[in-house]
């Protein structure tokens, strides 16, 4: 009897050290105190304060710099694994044309709770809909725009919202693709909880979409870039920033030119577009 015993509390150890640490070494939550809130607030008078409570005891904080919400798009920003999202609002305030929602993941500077791939999913859209409700938002006039990890949300949101626009820096295929270029497949395998598996979904993506991508990029291996970029069937464009890396890619002026033009191109197509390829939207 003592032999069963031991197999079952090993494989519940197992999966107890899984869960815990698989995220923990997924997600790098990056912490904000009032003091630099009160200083971001003061260098960008243009960005509100904004909480959204998601689920009965979990409260998202970020930001919305809003500028013209009839003239111009409504972007919905998702970051990386490691960023605290008020680092985007000078650029955001200064160099994108469009009105910004951003919004810290769970566990992420001053939102409550702790992140997983489920919630992170189910947020996005709480956020994109408590939104949308409050500021009469009409889908084909908003974007979603991931960076690395926020590939996913961004991703999600615009299959599951028809969202007129789609943005992605430095995307991967799934976090387990990624991470099997680091180590072992079957070690990724066994212990990866989270996977992000876009390129499951890629497929049913209408909106347009601009893939911003680093030549030079040391997490996100190019290959998995491109298998993404290859398996989406909507307008869709690739826009290398030469010379840039993973995490200098947005110092490069190219980078928010193409954000803009992107941005700024017409929205009739893409209306007709998402019309002829899906009826019910």
């Amino acid at each position: 009897m003592r032999f069963p015993v031991i197999v079952v509390i090993a494989v519940l150890l197992f999966l107890l050290t899984r869960y815990v640490f698989s995220r923990k070494l997924l997600y790098f939550p990056m912490p904000v105190n009032a003091e630099q809130l009160a200083q971001m607030a003061a260098r960008i008078p243009e960005a509100e304060e904004i909480r959204i409570s998601v689920g009965k005891n979990t409260v998202l904080h970020g930001w919305l710099v809003k500028k013209d919400w009839t003239g111009l798009p409504t972007v919905f920003y998702f970051g990386g694994n490691a960023e605290e999202v008020s680092v985007n609002l000078a650029d955001f305030s200064a160099r994108v044309s469009a009105n910004g929602v951003l919004i810290n993941y769970r566990g992420y500077g001053q939102s409550g709770g702790s992140p997983t791939e489920a919630r992170l999913k189910a947020d996005a859209l709480a956020i994109y809909d408590h939104m949308a409700t409050r500021y009469s938002l009409d889908a084909t006039n908003c974007a979603a725009w991931g960076r690395s990890l926020g590939s996913s949300m961004a991703a999600y949101l615009a299959l599951e919202r028809g969202l007129g626009r789609l943005m992605l820096t430095c995307p991967f295929d799934s976090i387990q693709a990624v991470a099997g270029a680091y180590y072992p497949s079957w070690l990724v395998n066994l212990v990866l909880e989270d996977r992000h598996r876009t390129i499951d979904f890629a497929a049913g993506i209408t909106s347009p979409t601009l893939i911003l991508v680093a030549p030079n990029d040391e997490v996100i291996p190019t290959q998995n870039t491109l298998r993404l970029y290859e398996r989406l069937t909507c307008p869709k464009q690739l826009v290398p920033v030469h010379g840039a890396g993973h995490n200098t890619i947005s110092s490069f002026e190219v980078y928010f030119d193409a954000v803009n033009t992107f941005l700024e191109k017409d929205l009739a197509h893409t209306r007709s577009h998402r019309l002829t390829k899906d009826p019910a939207k």
